[in-house]
């Protein structure tokens, strides 16, 4: 059986269905929202019937819930349904708005709420099981139309021969943001935490977008394989698993020589060829020699967009936080391109050199 973190990212999708619009929505219109976006029907059923159950219990945890549902054809055991399970366990990291608005849809709720109205006590309540009026639908094999990120990323590694003990732990998170009808927006955030590393995790987050969830998570995966992913295999995790993938720059600094591992440079929203950034990830080298940076594997982060040779985005993070002195640099560079929008993306990891 899949297991229920293979189902993490479907329940922010459903979260975020729920969610949407000043208003709750008709469970008519969350359906719409699920499987307009490519959610096939059997996934989307349990995002509707279990993330209300999920979050009741979250909401109201001395009631005595069933560990079944009942419906025309037999039971279903809830323990047994990893959506119910992912459900559960997203349920309790929600927040109070979140809570608020899907616990109190579900029948259960209103079933608690009836029996604490008619004098019963919390603590007292024990809820009979959920009775469907039709039987759930067969989950269909794979991922129901909402891949996991977390669940490729560790595919990922795994092919490159990277072991995921307890020394390498790594994480990718869905989030949801709105878009209009007919497309959807993804942005995942891909984390690594190793003992090498100068912070606790290494965070990058990408996005995607198109007219499913598979598309939209698609393009935020392919970014991550092209432009992330082989610096931090190469620089970190295995180094020698992705041979010719990644530039290696050896550099001087006060604290000790570092060599920038870098992977290739992602140009978006041209098809025009655009300059190589190597110019100004020379001068952001240089100026790395102000920072006291310890001796320890450190993110390096570029990215930037412009408008008709404009600046509209000046990204650049050193582990994880912006860092003003990059910024300052690129604020003083050239464009480009001088006309029309682009946006340039890089990425690479500063490893300790030896000697």
């Amino acid at each position: 059986m899949i297991g229920s973190m293979a189902f993490d990212a479907a329940v922010e999708v459903g979260i975020a269905a729920f969610c949407e619009g000043e208003e709750p929505p008709e469970d008519e219109e969350v359906w719409r929202r699920l499987v307009g976006a490519g959610v096939e029907p059997w996934l989307a059923e349990r995002l509707l019937i279990f993330l209300p159950m999920a979050y009741t219990r979250r909401l109201l945890p001395d009631v005595s819930y069933p560990d079944t549902l009942a419906g025309p054809g037999g039971r279903v055991v809830l323990a047994a349904e990893p959506v119910f399970a992912a459900a559960l366990d997203r349920a309790q990291r929600g927040g109070r708005d979140e809570v608020g608005r899907i616990a109190t849809r579900g029948a259960e709720f209103n079933a608690i709420n009836n029996a604490l109205n008619a004098g019963s006590r919390m603590e007292d309540l024990v809820l009979g099981e959920l009775t469907l009026a039709e039987d759930l639908e067969p989950a269909g094999p794979g991922d129901g139309g909402v891949p996991s990120p977390r669940a490729v990323f560790e595919g990922l590694l795994r092919e490159h021969g990277v072991p995921l003990d307890g020394e390498t732990r790594v994480g990718a998170e869905l989030f949801v943001h709105p878009a209009p009808d007919g497309v959807v927006m993804a942005q995942v955030d891909f984390a690594v935490s190793h003992p090498a590393l100068a912070t606790p995790w290494l965070v990058e987050s990408l996005a995607g977008h198109g007219p499913t969830w598979r598309d939209a998570i698609g393009e935020a995966v392919a970014k991550f394989s092209l432009g992330t992913l082989h610096p931090i295999l190469e620089g970190l995790l295995r180094p020698g698993s992705a041979p010719g993938q990644v530039e290696r720059t050896r550099f001087d600094h006060p604290g000790g020589a570092f060599e920038l591992v870098l992977g290739p440079q992602l140009n978006l929203f041209t098809d025009r060829p655009v300059p190589s950034a190597g110019p100004l990830l020379d001068r952001l080298i240089a100026a790395l020699g102000a920072e006291p940076l310890t001796r320890r594997t450190h993110g390096l982060r570029l990215f930037t967009a412009h408008v008709d040779g404009r600046l509209q985005t000046n990204e650049v993070l050193l582990d994880n936080e912006p860092w003003a002195a990059g910024q300052a640099v690129v604020a003083d560079a050239p464009p480009p391109l001088p006309e029309g929008m682009v946006a340039v993306r890089v990425f690479g990891l500063l490893v300790p050199a030896a000697p």
